[in-house]
C-alpha cells in the first residue's frame, strides 16, 4: 500500500521551453520549442499578439519576428489555447545592418598628343559639256496589283508555363484567386473545422499559411508561396479535418511585331505609280 500510494502523488514532469535564435532583426525567422507542456493546444505569442499555433505535448514550432517589432527586448510566450501560460521567453530586436558602399577607385588616363598633318590639296578639272539629243519612247508598261491579306497580329506568350499534374482538390478550401504571379499572396478561408483548433495550410510540403479556426469551425488568412515555380499548386489546409483547393503560378510576357508582307506590298505599289508617271 505504501508503494502504490508513492506513484500516485508522484507529480507530472514540470514543462520546458526555449527559443532559438532569441535575438535578430525584424523578420527573424526563429524555433519555438517545448516538451511536458499541461495541454496539447499550443499558442506562441509575441507580446500577447498570436504569432504561431500547432498541436502537441512536445514539439516545436516556427515563427518569425512581426515586422512592426521595436529594437529592444520583447517577450514570447507558451500558452494553452491562448489561456493559461506556461512559459516566457525574451527575444531581443536588434537594428537591421547597415550597408557599406565600397571605395570609388578613379583612374586617371595619361594625357592624349594629337599630331597635325597638313592639308592636301586636290585640283578636279571639269569636262567640257556635250549635248545629247534623245528622241521620247512612249511604252505602255502593265501594272499588276497585288493584294496580299495581312493576318492580324496577335500576342502571343514566350513562355509557357509548365503545368504540374496536381490531384484534383475537393474545393472546400475556398481562395479568392484561380491564379496568381510571383509574390502575389492569395486569401484562403474555410469551415467545418474543429472550434478553436489551428489552422495549418501547406503546399508541396511547405508552410504557405497558418491561423486558428473561430468558435464555428470557421477560418480566413492569407496565403503565401515562398518559391515561384509556375503551374497548378495543391493547397491543404489541416484543422482537424484536411480541406484543399488549387492555385495557378503564371510567369508569362509576350512580343508584338509587324508583318513584312505590308511592306513588300507597298513597295509594288510605288513602283508601278513610277512607271505609270514616267510614261
Amino acid at each position: 500500500m505504501t508503494q502504490a500510494s508513492a506513484q500516485t502523488t508522484a507529480q507530472q514532469p514540470s514543462p520546458t521551453y526555449a527559443i532559438k535564435p532569441n535575438y535578430g532583426p525584424v523578420g527573424t525567422q526563429f524555433t519555438a520549442s517545448w516538451s511536458n507542456a499541461p495541454c496539447r493546444d499550443i499558442r506562441i505569442l509575441w507580446d500577447g499578439a498570436q504569432i504561431a499555433a500547432t498541436v502537441a505535448i512536445s514539439g516545436s514550432v516556427g515563427a518569425t519576428v512581426p515586422s512592426n517589432a521595436a529594437v529592444g527586448s520583447h517577450t514570447v510566450e507558451f500558452s494553452c489555447s491562448g489561456k493559461t501560460s506556461f512559459g516566457k521567453a525574451a527575444f531581443r530586436v536588434t537594428a537591421p545592418p547597415t550597408t557599406s558602399r565600397p571605395p570609388v577607385t578613379t583612374t586617371t588616363n595619361p594625357p592624349v598628343t594629337t599630331t597635325t598633318r597638313p592639308p592636301v590639296v586636290t585640283t578636279t578639272t571639269r569636262p567640257r559639256p556635250t549635248t545629247t539629243t534623245t528622241r521620247p519612247t512612249t511604252t505602255t508598261t502593265p501594272v499588276t496589283t497585288t493584294t496580299e491579306t495581312t493576318p492580324p497580329t496577335t500576342d502571343v506568350p514566350t513562355t509557357t508555363p509548365e503545368i504540374t499534374t496536381v490531384p484534383e482538390p475537393k474545393r472546400d478550401l475556398k481562395l479568392d484567386r484561380e491564379a496568381i504571379q510571383p509574390g502575389d499572396s492569395l486569401e484562403a478561408t474555410g469551415r467545418g473545422c474543429d472550434p478553436n483548433h489551428s489552422v495549418v495550410l501547406t503546399s508541396g510540403g511547405e508552410k504557405v499559411g497558418a491561423t486558428v479556426a473561430d468558435g464555428q469551425g470557421e477560418f480566413r488568412t492569407k496565403v503565401q508561396f515562398g518559391k515561384i515555380v509556375p503551374g497548378r499548386h495543391l493547397i491543404a489546409a489541416e484543422c482537424g479535418i484536411v480541406l484543399t483547393g488549387a492555385v495557378d503560378q503564371l510567369v508569362t510576357s509576350s512580343t508584338g511585331g509587324s508583318s513584312s508582307t505590308l511592306v513588300i506590298l507597298v513597295f509594288f505599289v510605288l513602283a508601278g505609280a513610277a512607271l505609270i508617271r514616267f510614261t
